[in-house]
Order: structure tokens, then C-alpha cells, then sequence
């Protein structure tokens, strides 16, 4: 008997990302699997990310089913993974980044676990660490701490719930949850505990790509706010979009989890406090007034770190 299939869509986006396109590309277009659509896109890059992923792609499509996109304007990346989404059909979708090199097996084991597990709503493996140079380091991500699945209130608050480099999202997971709202989030972060909130996310105990390590997106953002304050207040805005995407996406759940929304709430304000004492001042006297418990937790951990930068 065959194997049933599913049809399976491969996306891949970059930003600013050349030297890593080449290695990327082929390794995408060197699945074993008929996989139904392959869709590469460039955030507008200013590099020449975009013509080596033309340059790529011609070189190794080799009459795969491909679509190459470039985007007008940078879009930053919640919004180019919701454009990308928007784009694909597959039952099952398989995320790559310009900078990682998928195994030739990674979408065929994928599809093997899918199957065989219940057609889980996210799946994400292991992967062999390499340098930026792309040399193997000895090591493999993600940490052994997050090979498990978290209980539904560690990953509300978790800042890692599964390597975003190996996942697979179902179209199941997809139209539950819609677009994700909070541009300031991870993809990873929000995916992650939508499939924990679904009770539906499968860790494969195999290497399905190369990874390269301080190099991705997450590395951008640091690279781009080198000092400590700027770093500071990226982390403040990131955690603040994460936990309100996490919020809104518990009340769409079948949830009924009065104790964790308020959780999240509460830590909520504190980082909305934080976010003002950065970015808009004035808005703290209405912060004193609205959440005066959350104003003065916040005040007192935003002058502490700044005392530290002397």
C-alpha cells in the first residue's frame, strides 16, 4: 500500500541574508518529498539577498512547483510570515529562513510523524549547529530543556518553547488562530503556544537541518540595537507583544483559564508600564492612576537597570 500523502507547502523567507541564500535554497529544494509548492520571499532586502535567491532558485528549482516573491517594502517579519501564510495551501507547512539548510529527508520525516501521530498541529525537531562560516560546532539545538513539552503556564511566559528553525504548522493550527496581530512577537513564540494551547505539538528526536547559530533573525535585531538600553527596550517590546498575542489567542482556545488570563494581565501592565517609561513618558501618569501596583513594580526595575548603565 502507498503511503498517503499530504499536501505540503514549503515557505522560506530572508532579509539582508546573501551569503547564506545559496546554502539555504538548495537545501529546501533538495526535499525527497513531492512537496506541492515551494515559496521563496525577500523582505526587500538591500544586500543582494533577493537576485541570489533568483540566482538560486533557477539554478536548483529543476522543475519543482516554485514562486519567488519580493516584497516592495520591508514588511518586518510578522508581517512577511502573515503574507507567506496568506499565500500557501498546504495541509501542512514547513517553515525555512535564509540562513539555515534543511536535510534532503527533513520534509518526508515530517510528513512520516504527522501521520503516524495524529496529524499534530505543530511539529519541530533537532538540528546540528553550525557557525556562520557553516562549520559544525559539536553541538545541537535546541536546549535539552526544551525538547519537552511545556505545561500550558510555562509556555504562556516562556521565551522559548521549540527551535522556530524546525517547525511545521498545520493549515488546522493556521485558520484556528488566524494572522498573528502583534508585530513586535516571534513567529516561533506565538505558534508554539497556540499548539500547546491545542495540546497538539510533537518534538521529533532527529536532526532535520543545520542551524546556524547567532546569525538569524533574532541576531539581526540584536546586531541593529548593539548597546544595552536599545537591547533593553527591544526585549520590553518583544515580551509585551508576545504576551498580548498570547492573551488574545487564549480566549479564541477552548480554554476556560480565568487564573492565566489574569496572569498575563497582570504581567501585561507591568510591561505596558515599561514600554512607557522608554518610549512615551507622558503616558506614566495615566499608568500611576490606571495600575498604580504595576507603575511602581515597573518604575522600580526600569531606574534599577538604568542605575546599572553607569
Amino acid at each position: 500500500m502507498d503511503t498517503p500523502r499530504v499536501c505540503v507547502s514549503f515557505i522560506f523567507c530572508c532579509y539582508n541574508q546573501y551569503q547564506y541564500i545559496d546554502a539555504a535554497v538548495k537545501g529546501v529544494l533538495s526535499q525527497d518529498y513531492p512537496v506541492a509548492e515551494f515559496i521563496f520571499s525577500d523582505d526587500c532586502s538591500i544586500d543582494g539577498s533577493y537576485e541570489e535567491l533568483e540566482r538560486a532558485v533557477a539554478q536548483y528549482a529543476n522543475g519543482r512547483p516554485v514562486v519567488v516573491n519580493r516584497n516592495d517594502r520591508n514588511l518586518g517579519l510578522i508581517a512577511h510570515v502573515n503574507l507567506l501564510v496568506s499565500l500557501c495551501r498546504g495541509e501542512l507547512v514547513v517553515v525555512a529562513s535564509g540562513d539555515d539548510i534543511s536535510f534532503p529527508h527533513r520534509v518526508s520525516r515530517l510528513v512520516e510523524s504527522y501521520l503516524s501521530n495524529g496529524k499534530p498541529m505543530l511539529l519541530h525537531s533537532k538540528a546540528v549547529d553550525i557557525d556562520a562560516d557553516g562549520f559544525v560546532i559539536g553541538s545541537e539545538s535546541p536546549h535539552a530543556n526544551f525538547r519537552r513539552q511545556l505545561s500550558l503556564e510555562e509556555a504562556a511566559f516562556s521565551q522559548s518553547i521549540y527551535l522556530g528553525a524546525s517547525g511545521a504548522w498545520s493549515r488546522e493550527l493556521i485558520e484556528k488562530y488566524g494572522v498573528i496581530d502583534y508585530s513586535c512577537a516571534f513567529e516561533d513564540l506565538v505558534m508554539g503556544f497556540r499548539a500547546v494551547l491545542e495540546n497538539s505539538i510533537l518534538y521529533i528526536d532527529e536532526c532535520l537541518l543545520y542551524y546556524r547559530t547567532s546569525v538569524g533573525m533574532s541576531q539581526q535585531v540584536s546586531i541593529a540595537q548593539p548597546n544595552s538600553l536599545q537591547r533593553r527596550k527591544s526585549q520590553v517590546c518583544l515580551m509585551l507583544d508576545t504576551l498580548q498575542q498570547r492573551r488574545a489567542d487564549l480566549k479564541v482556545s477552548d480554554h476556560l483559564e480565568g487564573r492565566l488570563d489574569r496572569k498575563l494581565k497582570k504581567r501585561i501592565s507591568r510591561l505596558l508600564v515599561r514600554k512607557h517609561f522608554h518610549f512615551n513618558p507622558s503616558a506614566l501618569i495615566g499608568d500611576l492612576l490606571l495600575r498604580p501596583t504595576a507603575f511602581f513594580s515597573a518604575i522600580s526595575s526600569e531606574f534599577k537597570f538604568m542605575r546599572s548603565l553607569d
